[in-house]
This record gives C-alpha cells, structure tokens and sequence, in this order.
C-alpha cells in the first residue's frame, strides 16, 4: 500500500455539467391544440416534446428560445377567436 494520493483524472464524466442543464418547459398542461400544432401549456411541437431527452442543450435553448414569440402569436389569436382583433 501506498500513502500517496489517488491522482486526479478530472472531472466524472457520468456526472452532467451543471451549466448544460437546460430545463423543461412543461407546465403539466399537456393538450396538443389542432389549428397550431402546440401544447397549450408549453408551447411546444409534439415532436419537439418527444425528442426533448435527447436533445443537446444547445438544441434545447434554440426551442425556449422560440417560444416566447409562440406565446404572444398564440394570446393574439386567442383574443382574436374571442371577437378580438388580431395582434391587439
């Protein structure tokens, strides 16, 4: 046996860096709506929701990205189905 320290190979790469955590933006509304293709609660394709877990972070933040603008498109049209005008 030896008194010498384990050297140190870095980090474990098993254990994800706490900067690529980029999380979800599931808001447990989970309702695909038919004219646009998006959930109700996040806002997200059916396929973006999918592939979600496996996508980069990279991918990840160009999809939250998005969804702001979703948003707004979607309260627009929203207000314009209740009588409304569009983009008000």
């Amino acid at each position: 046996m030896t008194d010498s320290p384990i050297p140190s190979t870095g980090p474990d790469p098993r254990v994800p860096d706490p900067d690529d955590y980029v999380a979800s933006p599931c808001t447990r509304v989970c309702r695909i709506d038919a004219r646009s293709g998006l959930c109700a609660g996040c806002q997200r394709t059916l396929e973006e929701i999918t592939l979600w877990g496996g996508m980069t972070p990279d991918q990840r933040r160009a999809v939250l990205a998005s969804l702001p603008e979703r948003r707004k498109a979607r309260r627009s049209m929203v207000r314009w189905r209740h009588g409304g005008q569009p983009g008000t």
